[in-house]
């Protein structure tokens, strides 16, 4: 990234291979057509060595911008090609040029009292040798209209390369921020999937794991194969409804529709809950519908752990602005102890729900009620 926004900016800035050879062909045409200008005698107009010295600042300033020479070093080239070529251009008027490229050279790169100071140089060196070599007056106009309109087109030529850096720079933090942004759409996604694993896998393969454990103890000890049985049956149900969690979630994972009170209606069912559903019944988007059977199942596995054989009700209402999903338990009945799988799932439960809900909009609560526990999830939908 960093090496390709070098080579636009060099293309933007003028340095690029292309410009220098035409930098250079510039120079070479310069110096033929002032050196081809001669006196009545056939006596050259302009001496060979002001021709050098003028040359040599030109590859000067070339060479220190392709270097990337310090600033005072640029500038120093600059003035002495002004000033060398104010003088060809008092002698041969195609020598106003040299000036004419340095002022624009030193607006472009510098600040206003640089290029100034640059195109004093040049006027005054063009206005001095016309006056001393006795040149016809109109050549000083004429350098100081092409030096005018130098500093013109140097001020207009580093506002479109500050313009071209800033949308550099605005490109390269929009590539930053798409880099961002797509992280965060992996993590959101990560954490997606995270959370259908735990839901999917986390209460069936936990409960499949306690019936099996159970069965082996009894088949070992060969105390009521009977009762053996009953816990084999009982993994094979957590098995089968294991794999009806699966299909849910990769229905979820294609966005499709998963029919939220039919689903309800059959958790409830092997929850041995009682479900209820009022007010007008609507189809909701299907990360909310997801979100609010996620939380449902959550709570009734809770409810599951913590009170077994307590009395569960789900109550599903499509209101005017908001569904809202309330399970609610009652105590567990006495003698009964809280299930093995209590201390299964490691919090990811209701955390998962709150995050569920509240990407969708909603915001869940959940409270001792009575002497039960009450879970209850609202969505602006």
């Amino acid at each position: 990234m960093g090496s390709v926004r070098r080579l636009r900016l060099d293309r933007i800035g003028g340095t690029g291979g292309a410009v220098r050879v035409a930098r250079v062909g510039g120079l070479v045409a310069l110096l033929w057509a002032t050196s081809s200008e001669h006196h009545d005698d056939g006596s050259p107009r302009v001496p060979v060595a002001l021709l050098a010295v003028t040359a040599a600042a030109w590859l000067a300033w070339l060479a220190a911008e392709r270097l990337g020479a310090a600033v005072p070093l640029t500038w120093m080239a600059l003035a002495g090609l002004a000033a060398a070529g104010g003088s060809v251009g008092g002698l041969a008027p195609v020598g106003i040029a040299f000036p004419a490229v340095a002022v624009i050279a030193t607006a472009t790169l510098m600040g206003a009292v640089a290029t100034l100071v640059v195109a004093m140089l040049g006027a005054v060196s063009l206005t001095l040798t016309v006056l001393a070599a006795s040149s016809p007056h109109a050549i000083i106009a004429e350098g100081l209209l092409a030096i005018a309109a130098a500093i013109l087109g140097g001020a207009t030529r580093r506002q479109y390369r500050s313009r071209a850096a800033q949308a550099e720079q605005l490109l390269a933090e929009r590539v930053r921020a798409d880099a961002e942004q797509a992280r965060a759409a992996a993590l959101a996604e990560r954490n997606r999937i995270a959370r259908e694993v735990h839901d999917v896998l986390a209460h069936s393969l936990g409960a499949l794991s306690v019936q099996l454990d159970a069965a082996d103890a009894l088949l070992e000890s060969q105390a009521d194969p009977s009762r053996a049985r009953q816990y084999v049956q009982h993994a094979r149900r957590f098995a089968v409804e294991g794999l009806a969690e699966t299909r849910t979630a990769v229905q979820a994972l294609h966005d499709e529709p998963i029919q939220l009170a039919e689903q309800l209606t059959a958790l409830a069912s092997t929850s041995a809950a009682t479900l209820r559903v009022t007010g007008a019944q609507r189809r909701l988007p299907s990360n909310v519908e997801l979100a609010l059977y996620r939380a449902a199942q959550e709570a009734l596995s809770n409810a599951g752990k913590h009170a077994p054989g307590a009395s569960v009700t789900v109550h599903l209402d499509y209101g005017a602005r908001t569904t809202a999903l309330l399970v609610e338990n009652g105590p567990c009945p006495e003698g009964r102890a809280a299930s093995a799988l209590r201390d299964t799932g490691g919090g990811f439960g209701l955390r998962g729900m709150r995050e569920r809900i509240e990407l969708v909009g909603g915001e869940v609560s959940a409270a001792a009620h009575g002497s039960g526990w009450a879970v209850r999830a609202t969505v602006p939908v």
